[in-house]
């Protein structure tokens, strides 16, 4: 039996979001800090991590607004590359196709490598105050620190 061709407007590669990121038009992406606006123009797709978990937004993405946690952000492109930030806080606004991503803290890729031994230091001396925290506030906030150093490091490795 011949197999037959994929109709017009069918999948071909049969991964929905690759079909979804390159037949839409593309993300209009703002990530900007109180210092200093990070990125700005066209993108395929934006990961960011939210206090829930793990958010991914693609073109045609339904609207809404959400808290950001500790971790990394990633703006892809349309030939397969990524910017990626280590963010602290913050809140996404998706509108349409535009997103607009507001932090409160963030590192560049190229930042983080540069920082990469003060990063260790600065966790290590955060993990030394893990083991006799004062305070439960005390303990969340380095739990906060710790998981900061952990993107920032993670982020200068990649």
């Amino acid at each position: 039996m011949a197999q037959k061709s994929h109709p017009t407007g069918s999948l071909h590669t049969f991964n929905v979001a690759d079909e979804l990121a390159t037949m839409q038009p593309p993300l209009q992406v703002v990530v900007v800090s109180p210092a200093r606006p990070l990125h700005e123009g066209a993108a395929s797709y934006l990961q960011v991590k939210t206090p829930q978990g793990q958010l991914g937004i693609w073109p045609r993405h339904t609207d809404l607004v959400s808290g950001l946690g500790i971790g990394l952000i990633r703006v892809g492109n349309a030939k397969g590359g990524e910017e990626r930030f280590a963010a602290w806080g913050g809140f996404l606004k998706v509108t349409g196709n535009k997103v607009t991503v507001l932090v409160d803290q963030a590192v560049r890729e190229s930042e983080a490598k540069e920082q990469e031994p003060a990063i260790r230091k600065e966790l290590e001396t955060v993990l030394a105050q893990l083991r006799h925290p004062a305070s439960d506030e005390q303990f969340t906030e380095l739990l906060d620190q710790r998981l900061w150093c952990q993107s920032r490091l993670r982020l200068a490795g990649m």
